[in-house]
């Protein structure tokens, strides 16, 4: 592996060298470029994900060759088993599939690698909009708030009450500037546009119960009572529609809307188009709807109303729903019947008719956990971008025999059930890591890793962490784990990455981020002596371009993908003066 490694290195084409392609004029390919196909099956048989990453963007001739459909299906299988069959599923047209497997593997590396490209620390306040501008493109009529003056009851600046994170959703984040007082009042800051719309709930009368949300890439919902209220985060447009009944719960993918009714009735209604009845008679018996435990498995946190599931009152059932993000008009649902049965059973229902029924019994958590642990909550969170789901989680200890050699008889260990919507399989990948489940500890699984952050460990990171029996593979094993901060870069509030000694080589984790927004150098000495400026963490979010860590009031989001970006007439201002000196 070494030496293959080595020999591709000095093969490599210098930095300053165009990538040759079998096409051009007079081009010459480089070694590597000129072996037979069967020698690139057998190198990329010895290379990591991150190295083919690598090499997919150093030279044309090679992304040419490991994108053929030969060979990318074959990567996607070895590294990411479900990756194959949702780019075939999202392919539209003749959209290049091995282009997609390319794009996908390098979003996944990036996160992975934990090299974050500008990370930003900030406030969840009204008066914070000297990074964030508001964007006035919805109509005041249409719920669009376009000065803070006109908010009856709203606080400003330290007076504030309570700000509350709420969601986030493809670079999104969704939070309350008063939660308590004012439910009826959301704010979405956008990230990669820096733009800031708030938005409250139509002739809402100061009711301040019973408001359902939720949010995806497209919409952000408000619901109370039979009415819903959705505005297109895209277009800036708002639509509404009423229930025959009430609802009790909202979900959202894309442009389409779930709603639970207090009588467990489903519809689905997409922005702008007509409520339809779903019928689910196949798939539960319907009845009163509660509430399942607002308490997520480690105690002390409480989950947001939007990301708890159902309950089914009369038989203790748990129940939720998933909306395919790329088929229309195909839904799962979800329930699990608790003991003494522990049956998690899933209906995929297609055009209004249930076609397929999948089932995980207690049998499959055998070697992992012993038969007595249960599970309180069924919620879904995306795990990855190709159709993964977390479920359920559990925190346990494991048998006194286990399937898995790594496995310690009678250890502590977070279990997760997770589902791909797209290949029907279920996965029970469990973590070992004491920071995973630690009280008021936070975690967030993302490409059969799990980030975690506790803030009672002696330095407060946040840890990725790989699951238990995922350790044979040698580039699946870094030494030692990067450890890295933030520092500032002279661009306003923004910060860029810094990488920094560990001190410790026994986390065994992909990499190490420093959660205390700790930026100097005396700031980390303290950190190394054990002292901590969290007081307490709340939540961790993210998907493979970004990564939030919410604290109280304040978070701090790492990206992965491009930098959040500067201000915009600061840059321009920039340009200016340099066009200035050049004349």
């Amino acid at each position: 592996m070494a030496i293959m490694k080595s020999l591709l290195t000095q093969l490599r084409r210098p930095s300053n060298a165009r990538p040759a392609t079998s096409g051009a004029a007079g081009g010459k390919l480089d070694i590597v470029s000129r072996l037979p196909f069967e020698l690139h099956i057998f190198i990329l048989s010895l290379l990591g994900p991150n190295d083919v990453d690598a090499g997919l963007s150093a030279c044309r001739c090679w992304r040419s060759i490991w994108l053929s459909d030969e060979i990318w299906p074959k990567l996607a299988r070895r590294w990411y088993p479900d990756l194959e069959e949702y780019i075939r599923k999202a392919a539209v047209d003749d959209q290049d599939m091995g282009e997609m497997f390319r794009q996908a593997l390098h979003k996944i590396q990036r996160r992975m690698s934990g090299k974050f490209a500008s990370a930003l620390h900030h406030e969840l306040d009204l008066e914070s909009e000297q990074f964030f501008t508001m964007s006035k493109g919805v109509p005041v009529q249409e719920g669009g708030i376009h000065s803070y003056d006109d908010i009856d009851g709203l606080e400003v600046g330290p007076v504030a009450r309570l700000p509350r994170f709420m969601m986030y959703d493809n670079g999104r984040i969704a939070w309350w500037p008063e939660a308590y007082p004012l439910p009826y009042l959301a704010v979405v800051d956008d990230l990669r546009t820096r733009k800031r719309r708030t938005y409250m709930f139509p002739d809402h009368q100061g009711d301040k119960r019973g408001y359902k949300t939720a949010m995806s890439a497209k919409l952000l919902l408000m619901g109370r009572g039979r009415t819903l209220h959705a505005w297109h985060l895209d277009l800036d447009q708002h639509a509404s529609v009423e229930v025959p009944e009430e609802f009790v719960r909202c979900n959202t993918e894309g442009e389409t809307v779930l709603l639970v009714t207090k009588n467990a009735n489903l519809f689905a209604w997409k922005f702008g188009q007509e409520l339809q009845y779903i019928d689910t008679t196949e798939c539960y018996e319907n009845g009163p709807v509660g509430r399942a435990h607002p308490y997520d498995f480690i105690s002390g946190q409480y989950l947001s109303s939007h990301n708890v599931g159902s309950l089914l009152v009369r038989s203790g059932v748990l129940l939720d729903f998933i909306i395919s993000p790329i088929e229309d008009n195909v839904f799962f649902v979800m329930t699990y019947t608790p003991a003494p049965h522990k049956e998690l059973r899933i209906d995929e229902i297609r055009k209004g008719q249930v076609v397929e029924t999948y089932r995980l019994d207690r049998s499959k958590f055998a070697n992992v956990m012993p038969d007595p642990v249960d599970f309180t909550n069924l919620r879904w969170e995306k795990v990855d971008s190709y159709g993964g789901y977390c479920l359920m989680q559990a925190v346990s200890r494991t048998p006194g025999t286990t399937g898995e050699p790594a496995c310690v008889p009678h250890s502590s260990i977070l279990v997760s059930v997770c589902f791909n919507i797209y290949t029907k399989a279920f996965t029970v990948p469990h973590y070992h890591h004491q920071n995973c489940f630690q009280n008021q500890s936070v975690s967030q699984i993302r490409n059969n890793r799990i980030a975690a952050s506790a803030i009672d460990g002696l330095r407060g990171l946040v840890l990725t962490l790989r699951p238990c029996g995922s350790t044979s593979d040698p580039y699946d094993n870094p030494s030692p784990t990067p450890f890295y901060t933030a520092v500032t870069n002279g661009r306003e509030c923004l910060l860029r990455r810094q990488r920094v000694p560990s001190g410790s080589d026994g986390w065994e984790a992909d990499f190490a981020l420093d959660a205390n927004l700790l930026f100097s150098t005396s700031s980390l000495d303290s950190m190394s002596n054990g002292t901590l400026s969290i007081p307490g963490v709340r939540r961790l979010v993210g998907d493979d371009d970004f990564l939030l860590l919410v604290v109280h009031q304040s978070y701090i989001v790492w990206s992965f993908g491009d930098e959040i970006p500067g201000n915009a007439h600061a840059a321009e201002g920039g340009r200016s003066r340099w066009r200035k000196l050049i004349r």
